[in-house]
């Protein structure tokens, strides 16, 4: 069979894999402490689930604006200026169906074959696969000597006539490394310079840790407005991954090119989801993202703890934001663990999901082959249960 050269530069999200292999064990009654998690356990607010119901038994039932509700756009463009500090009107905002489709047709709009695009590495795997999609180059930035943060005299002896856009995830997915303003401040200004675009994911941006600020680029360029496309959610700070309702926001005529493209791969974001946005938008729950800070900064310390009483595995960085350590096992690799043979991260994962019944996400989903994701938005007696397990099996490594 005969497929388009496209559909074989990709394969299937390992995030995603990991986190359905989980599941599948425990919808078979076998006990897995599930930390390859993208995802809080939290119920979302109550008042989106009501809004939910309501607009389901409303007349709501038919196609929105492609770009999303108009009180939605509104609601949005004013939370997007009130936690940036830069304003945003509604017509530079559209609403998505889910973050990771405002990067695709962010990515779609933005570059034409050829074309070289820089992703921090490790980095979330769906980044290098939306480029190569919209035919352009990803070229990884190596990040792990450099705080988990780009350089910015990295990104230059990168950078050639080529170069279209830079990839920029703070809180970052898989490390919880927090971009500082200083240096975010630097890149953005380094962006300006060679008119390269930012494509500026923040979906975890109302998940940071105290000690840690997140900022925006053009807060802290101005210039850097005309070159900056942010990439919001809802699903990660308010609990409704499976709502798929993300957003974008930028310039208006990237933004009205984002529209057109969208108008011709999803229409519009379900309709009742995005009646059912709107309390969130409007900034009535901002009490939701507080709670779920204070709980995952209780976790973050509880795994932290936890983590200096297991052999062989050590935190890469500390996290200061999401909800994830990442963290290094290149001390097992070579060895055995168990008696079994761990040539590799992949290895490893599967062993320990059968010697420990714990999932952890390969670093290799991020382009960090030696490391693994450990997601600690689990409940805090799972996330006990399962270091513990950890612990034991980590005492059997050759």
């Amino acid at each position: 069979m005969r497929l388009a050269a496209r559909a074989n530069s990709v394969s299937g999200s390992k995030t995603s894999g990991t986190r359905n292999k989980a599941e599948a064990l425990r919808a078979q009654g076998v006990e897995i402490v599930n930390f390859a998690a993208g995802e809080l356990d939290f119920a979302p607010p109550g008042e989106m689930v009501r809004a939910l119901h309501a607009a389901a038994d409303a007349d709501t039932h038919r196609y929105t604006d492609t770009a999303g509700l108009p009180a939605l756009r509104e609601a949005l463009a004013e939370r997007i200026t009130q936690l940036s500090g830069v304003p945003y009107a509604a017509q530079e905002v559209v609403v998505t169906t889910g973050a990771k489709h405002g990067l695709h047709l962010a990515a779609l709009a933005l570059l034409d074959p050829g074309d070289q695009a820089l992703v921090p590495n490790p980095g979330w795997g769906t980044f290098a696969a939306q480029i190569r999609i919209a035919g352009g180059e990803p070229v990884p930035v190596e990040t792990s000597d450099t705080g988990f943060v780009p350089d910015v005299d990295r990104l230059e002896a990168l950078r050639t006539p080529r170069t279209r856009l830079l990839v920029l995830n703070t809180p970052n997915n898989p490390t919880g490394s927090v971009c500082p303003p200083e240096q975010l401040a630097r890149i953005a200004a380094w962006a300006v310079a060679h008119r390269i675009w930012i494509v500026f994911d923040e979906c975890y941006g109302e998940l940071v840790l105290p000690g840690a600020a997140h900022a925006h680029p053009a807060a802290l360029v101005p210039e850097a407005r005309d070159l900056t496309v942010g990439i919001g959610s809802f699903s990660k700070s308010f609990a409704v991954t499976g709502w798929r309702a993300g957003h974008v926001h930028g310039p208006r005529a990237l933004i009205d090119t984002v529209k057109n493209l969208q108008s011709h791969t999803a229409s519009n974001v379900t309709s009742v989801v995005q009646h059912a946005l709107l309390p969130a938008a409007r900034g009535e729950l901002d009490g939701f993202p507080e709670q779920v800070r204070q709980v995952l900064a209780r976790r973050h310390r509880l795994v932290g703890e936890a983590l200096t009483t297991i052999d062989h595995i050590r935190p890469a960085t500390t996290p200061q934001g999401a909800f994830y350590y990442f963290l290094d096992v290149r001390d097992v690799l070579g060895r055995k663990l168990g008696g079994e043979p761990v040539p590799d991260t992949d290895t490893l994962t599967g062993v320990l999901m059968e010697q420990a019944r714990v999932a952890l996400t390969p670093g290799t989903a991020f382009g960090a082959e030696g490391f693994v994701r450990l997601s600690y938005a689990i409940a805090e007696d799972r996330i006990v249960a399962g270091l513990a397990s950890l612990r034991e099996v980590m005492t059997g490594v050759e």
